[in-house]
């Protein structure tokens, strides 16, 4: 999944024209404190609420502002894991989305980005957790731990690795796609692997989906 199929078309942008007063009432209406700013199909940056508030006359245009507006953004081409890499760096519910050519082509939104993570990496899939402790990246390698998953009738769904602070273990994470997890905690351990700890959701499908929807909906308030 790339950045252009992650655009929302829910938020419009916001013009050299429009007045800051403008620019509050949309702030309001769409639940942000930032709009994209564009003219003429470029991006100029993201207008907040303290860039309005800092100004001592919202009625103007905000052409008549004179400032730099952040400007965080990525291309339309980036893949999914690099945008959550932009994502965690900057300090804004909007990431801004350009063309090779720098034309605007739309936005993210955080909530998306999170929603559409979730589902590719299997997040909302029923399953397990497993947390295993690898001694470096010698010890790394993901298809024989997911050649003894599959050993025990189940696979992975998704995974992703931590430094261990202070250490140069590694701490591997994996949702599998079974909530009967003795076995493969037994098998994991019988072929020397570490098993920090493991977990198991035995809610239904209709359960976790509504525990998801649930975080999504406070998540948005």
């Amino acid at each position: 999944m790339i950045a252009r199929e992650l655009i929302t078309d829910t938020i419009p942008p916001l013009k050299p024209s429009d007045s800051g007063t403008r620019a509050l009432e949309w702030m309001r209406e769409f639940r942000t404190t930032h709009l994209p700013l564009v003219e003429k199909g470029k991006f100029i940056g993201l207008v907040t609420e303290d860039d309005i508030l800092d100004f001592n006359h919202p009625d103007q245009p905000l052409a008549n502002y004179n400032r730099q507006f952040y400007r965080p953004m990525v291309r339309d081409t980036n893949h999914l894991y690099e945008v959550m890499r932009v994502a965690a760096e900057i300090r804004s519910p909007l990431i801004p989305v350009l063309d090779e050519d720098d034309n605007y082509e739309g936005l993210i939104t955080m909530m998306g980005l999170l929603q559409h993570f979730a589902q590719a990496n299997g997040m909302r899939d029923e399953g397990g957790i497993l947390i295993i402790r690898l001694k470096g990246l010698k010890d790394y390698i993901l298809s024989d731990i997911a050649r003894l998953v599959e050993a025990n009738n189940a696979y992975v769904l998704s995974s992703y690795m931590r430094n261990v602070p202070n250490s140069t273990d590694i701490r591997l994470t994996l949702k599998v796609s079974t909530t009967e997890m003795q076995h493969i905690v037994a098998t994991l351990e019988r072929f020397e692997y570490d098993v920090e700890a493991w977990f198991r959701e035995e809610q239904s499908p209709d359960e976790l989906k509504d525990r998801y929807d649930s975080l999504m909906n406070y998540l948005n308030i």
